[in-house]
């Protein structure tokens, strides 16, 4: 679902702001952070779905099982035997486990797939495998979810052309429903605290700070995939895209913002109100 295409609907939404969450890393490995998650979910206070990780788990339900994997440009080759330990880590233990916990910390959360109804698409990516990219978003199932006062947790399992589960980068996923629901907030929490410059963390970047940063290689590595990751979700409409970790539901740095660029279309509060 595009920008350029009808904004969604909901019942009884007076322009209530959407936000969306990508959580993996400490939150996804320490059940004492869950009730800081929670926290931090009702906070943010209007429409907001989160979609997870859990890359650490595949791994070692990989090896235990001696089946091989490696990673390609930032993506896990994954032979149809990978794949089928990738659904069940992600679309269940790790889905479960985590909407588990935030419906013991008071959301009303709800564990879901990519694959369920139809929410997220990708095209494969043959030389991997069973990858994805490229993912679009049918929305109506988390629609109908915020609709009855549930917060959709999702795994990033998307289906394939026909069917089929495909791997899909949750950072990617993330953006992907952000972008078809039309978010004013992307938070990506990981296992690092934000954006640094030297020994600064830094508090905001412009996409045009961010850019040159990135060129002259003060932010590489993974670092420079999750900033692109932000400047494009910025390009798209998000007016606020934070990279954040453990600090952030710790009491500490709440994270790197990484601010839209001007002109960019922000609407995460439009286009809410109710159906006739």
């Amino acid at each position: 679902m595009s920008r350029g295409k009808a904004k969604p609907s909901m019942p009884g939404a007076s322009r209530l702001p959407v936000s969306i969450y990508k959580v993996g890393g400490p939150a996804l490995e320490d059940p004492e952070l869950l009730a800081p998650l929670a926290d931090d979910v009702r906070r943010l206070g209007g429409y907001v779905a989160l979609l997870h990780g859990g890359g650490r788990h595949i791994e070692r339900l990989l090896h235990a099982l001696a089946i091989p994997s490696r990673f390609v440009e930032g993506r896990r080759e994954t032979s149809p035997e990978a794949m089928d330990v990738v659904e069940m880590v992600l679309s269940g233990g790790t889905n479960k486990a985590l909407a588990g916990g935030l419906l013991a910390a008071g959301i009303n959360a709800v564990g879901i797939s990519g694959r369920d109804a139809g929410l997220l698409r990708a095209r494969p990516i043959p030389a991997l495998g069973r990858v994805g990219s490229e993912v679009s978003v049918q929305p109506e199932l988390v629609l109908a979810l915020w609709r009855e006062g549930f917060v959709p947790v999702i795994s990033p399992v998307s289906s394939g052309p026909v069917g089929e589960a495909l791997n899909v980068n949750a950072d990617e996923a993330a953006l992907g429903v952000a972008a078809a629901l039309f978010a004013e907030r992307l938070v990506y929490l990981s296992d690092v605290d934000g954006v640094r410059v030297g020994d600064q963390v830094v508090e905001r970047l412009s996409p045009a700070e961010a850019e040159a940063l990135i060129a002259d290689g003060t932010i590489a590595g993974g670092m420079a995939m999750k900033v692109r990751m932000a400047l494009d979700a910025a390009r798209r409409g998000v007016a606020e895209v934070v990279i954040a970790g453990k600090a952030r539901l710790t009491g500490g740095f709440p994270g790197t913002r990484v601010l839209a660029q001007p002109g960019a279309r922000a609407l995460g509060a439009v286009g809410l109100e109710g159906r006739a």
